[in-house]
């Protein structure tokens, strides 16, 4: 029997997530892009890739798992 590593769940945006002075890595949920911001005052954020308006509360925090 093998053991299982701990796998967390993912980490969406929300009020209160902070970037940090270096920013923070965040994925699209639509087509899993990473972008890096430095501060999270908006409320939806146009992804670059593939152009859909996303609210905050969608975006995933990037993980290199």
């Amino acid at each position: 029997m093998t053991k299982q590593l701990f796998k967390p769940k993912k980490q969406f945006v929300n009020r209160y997530t902070r970037a940090g002075k270096s920013g923070k890595q965040i994925t699209c949920p639509k087509c899993s892009s990473t972008w890096t911001v430095f501060h999270f005052s908006w409320y939806s954020l146009t992804c670059q890739s593939c152009l859909e308006d996303i609210n905050k509360s969608e975006w995933e925090i990037y993980c290199d798992n």
